[in-house]
């Protein structure tokens, strides 16, 4: 398993390589239909709002390390609106069990962010029913102001634990069908 990439910056950019840690009790986060491999993800994060993107993004890649998770690959992209393609064409590795997507959109003079918050929400539900892979949004907005984002930079820790929590309890369609505990 590579080092966490970030385009254009060394791979110890967050000061850790993910795919050589474990979770607190010293044992990694491995669902049963991996095997014995660490859960995958692929992070996409909104260059828009950069101050707090780039916090959220620390909080994603520390979630991910204490969940015993291995981020496979992360995607810098403009903003929350050309999240979804850069999401689908991480859902469509093999090698990605699931993808967090995490960004802010503020708001302004017009409904611009309700707009672009609709649509990338819309689209996102998309590639993961298409894909048949977890896709979480940790987006925040719209209708905040740049504070107020600044205070919810935790939802990208809950979009990478919400990814984490759905690779785990999501029936393999591969195995046979799963009885009721």
């Amino acid at each position: 398993m590579g080092p966490v990439r970030f385009p254009g910056k060394p791979a110890d950019a967050v000061g850790f390589r993910l795919a050589d840690t474990f979770g607190e009790n010293g044992t990694s986060f491995t669902p049963a239909h991996l095997g014995s491999r660490m859960t995958a993800l692929g992070l996409v994060i909104a260059e828009f709002n950069r101050p707090i993107t780039e916090q959220m993004e620390h909080e994603a890649a520390e979630a991910a390390q204490a969940a015993g998770a291995e981020v496979h690959d992360i995607v810098h992209v403009p903003g929350v609106y050309d999240a979804p393609l850069a999401a689908d064409r991480l859902a469509r590795l093999e090698a990605v069990d699931a993808v967090a997507v995490i960004g802010t959109v503020i708001t302004g003079d017009t409904d611009h962010d309700q707009v672009i918050s609709d649509a990338t929400a819309q689209r996102l539900a998309d590639v993961s029913l298409e894909r048949d892979t977890p896709v979480t949004l940790g987006v925040t907005g719209p209708g905040m102001s740049a504070a107020e984002s600044r205070e919810r930079i935790e939802n990208a820790a809950k979009a990478v634990d919400s990814a984490l929590d759905l690779v785990d309890e999501l029936p393999d369609p591969e195995s046979p069908s799963r009885t009721a505990d």
